[in-house]
C-alpha cells in the first residue's frame, strides 16, 4: 500500500508527503527525518504512515516491537536523557534518551528495519540532544530516526542540519470544532469596529468582546484536546504511567493551541489583506506587522507556561490599541 493511501485525504495531496512516497519507492528515505508543522496531530499521522512502510507492520505501527518512541515527561515536559541512579539491573529507565539510543543499538526484534520517533523534539534537554546527535551522527543499520516538533527552530542547528525537513503546511490542518468558523467571523467584526473607531457606546461592547473572544478561543481549545484525548487514550500501552499520560495529554492540547494560533494569524492576515483592497494605503500593513509581532510574543508566553489566560488577553488588549489607531 503507497503511503499516501494510509493518510487522509488532505494530507495526500502536500508536497512532502509526494517527496516521502517517491524516497520510500526508491529506499532513499535517508535515516534522519525532521518533521514540523502546526499540528503535532498531523505531524504524527504522517510518522504513523511511513513507519508502518518501513516496518511492514499488520497492526498498529507504533506497538511493533522494532518502533521505539520518546516523549517529553514530568511536570517539566523535557526529554530526559536519564540519570545514572535510575538504573535497574543495568538497564536505563523507559522514556529516556539512554534507553531509546541503547535500544536502536540491539539488534532487530523481527531481523528488519527500526524506527525510533522522539515527539517534541524541541523539548529535549541539552544532555538529551547531545546524546541523541551522537546516535544521528552514526546511526545503527537499518535504522530511521523521525524528530516530530512544530518549533524546528528550538532544535540544535547540528541536529536540524543532519535531518531530511519536511513541513506538513498548516492549510491542510482543519480546526475539527463547529464553533470555531464562527468564532473567526466575530474576531473579524470585533477588528471592523476597531478600525471604524471606538466611540463612547460602543468601547464597553469592545472590551467585552475580546474577553468572550478570549473564553470562547479557550473553550474550543479544551473541546477539542478533550475530545482527541478522550479518542487516542484508550489506545495506550498499559506500561506508561500516569505521569507519561499527563504529559502526552498536555502536548497534544499544545498542538491544537498552536495549531489555532496559526488560524488566529491567518484570519488576521485575511482581514489586513480586505482592508488593504477597500482602502489602500499602507496603515493595514503596519497594523498587521504590529498585530503579529503581538500574537507570536503571546505565543511566546505560552511556551514558557505563562497563564493562557493572561496571555491571550494581552494579545486582545495590544489588538485593540493597534487597529484603534490604524483607523484614524
Amino acid at each position: 500500500m503507497k503511503l499516501s493511501q494510509a493518510l487522509p485525504e488532505a494530507l495526500r495531496r502536500s508536497r512532502a508527503v509526494e517527496v516521502l512516497e517517491r524516497s520510500l519507492a526508491a529506499e532513499r528515505l535517508g535515516h534522519g527525518i525532521l518533521l514540523h508543522g502546526e499540528s503535532l496531530g498531523g505531524l504524527e499521522q504522517v510518522a504513523r504512515a511511513i513507519t508502518g512502510e518501513l516496518l511492514g507492520a499488520r497492526g498498529e505501527p507504533f506497538e511493533h516491537p522494532d518502533c521505539f518512541i520518546l516523549r517529553p515527561s514530568g511536570k517539566a515536559r523535557f526529554i530526559r536523557i536519564g540519570s545514572e541512579s535510575e538504573r535497574v539491573q543495568g538497564e536505563w529507565p523507559r522514556n529516556t534518551m539512554r534507553r531509546l539510543v541503547l535500544d536502536l543499538q540491539k539488534t532487530s526484534n523481527q531481523g528488519g528495519r527500526k524506527v525510533g520517533l522522539v515527539f517534541e523534539a524541541d523539548r529535549m534537554n541539552v544532555q538529551a540532544a547531545n546524546a541523541f546527535l551522537k546516535t544521528l551522527e552514526e546511526p545503527p543499520a537499518g535504522t530511521t530516526l523521525f524528530l516530530l516538533t512544530v518549533r524546528p527552530y528550538d532544535l540544535l542547528d547540528t541536529i536540524r542540519s543532519r535531518c531530511l525537513n519536511f513541513r506538513i503546511p498548516a492549510e491542510l490542518e482543519a480546526v475539527a470544532h463547529p464553533d470555531w468558523p464562527a468564532w473567526v467571523d466575530d474576531y473579524r467584526t470585533w477588528l471592523t469596529r476597531l478600525i471604524e473607531g471606538p466611540e463612547r457606546k460602543s468601547v464597553p461592547h469592545i472590551v467585552f468582546g475580546a474577553y468572550g473572544l478570549n473564553a470562547r478561543f479557550l473553550g474550543i481549545l479544551d473541546a477539542i484536546t478533550a475530545e482527541a484525548w478522550s479518542a487516542r487514550k484508550g489506545d495506550l500501552p498499559e506500561y506508561l504511567t500516569d505521569e507519561e499520560k499527563a504529559a502526552m495529554e498536555t502536548g497534544l492540547g499544545k498542538g491544537f493551541r498552536q495549531q489555532l494560533l496559526g488560524e488566529v494569524e491567518k484570519a488576521t492576515a485575511h482581514f489586513a489583506r480586505d482592508l488593504a483592497a477597500a482602502n489602500p494605503g499602507e496603515y493595514a500593513v503596519a497594523a498587521l506587522d504590529e498585530a503579529t509581532a503581538a500574537l507570536e510574543h503571546s505565543a511566546g508566553l505560552l511556551e514558557i507556561n505563562f497563564n493562557q489566560v493572561a496571555a491571550l488577553e494581552l494579545f486582545f488588549l495590544k489588538s485593540l490599541r493597534i487597529w484603534a489607531s490604524a483607523g484614524r
